[in-house]
C-alpha cells in the first residue's frame, strides 16, 4: 500500500474520531447517570446480613411456635 493511500485511510479515519468521542461521552453520561441507583458491594453486605438475621429469627419462632404446637397436643392427649 502507498504513503498517499495510508494517509488518506488516516484522514478519513480523524474527521470521523470527534463524532465516535461525542457518542462515546453520551453513553458515559447515561452509565453515570445510572450508577447513582444501584447497590454497592457496602449495600449488599448489610442485605446479606440482615437477610440472616431475618432466616434465624424466623427459624426461631417456627420453632418456638411449633414446640408450644406440641406441647399443648401433648396435654390433650393426656
Amino acid at each position: 500500500m502507498d504513503l498517499e493511500k495510508r494517509v488518506e485511510k488516516l484522514e478519513a479515519f480523524a474527521d470521523d474520531v470527534p463524532h465516535r468521542l461525542s457518542r462515546i461521552e453520551a453513553r458515559l453520561d447515561v452509565i453515570e447517570a445510572q450508577l447513582g441507583h444501584m447497590a454497592t458491594k457496602a449495600d449488599l453486605a448489610a442485605l446479606e446480613t440482615r437477610l440472616i438475621k431475618w432466616f434465624i429469627v424466623t427459624a426461631f419462632a417456627i420453632t418456638t411456635i411449633m414446640s408450644g404446637v406440641a406441647v399443648a397436643v401433648a396435654k390433650l392427649i393426656h
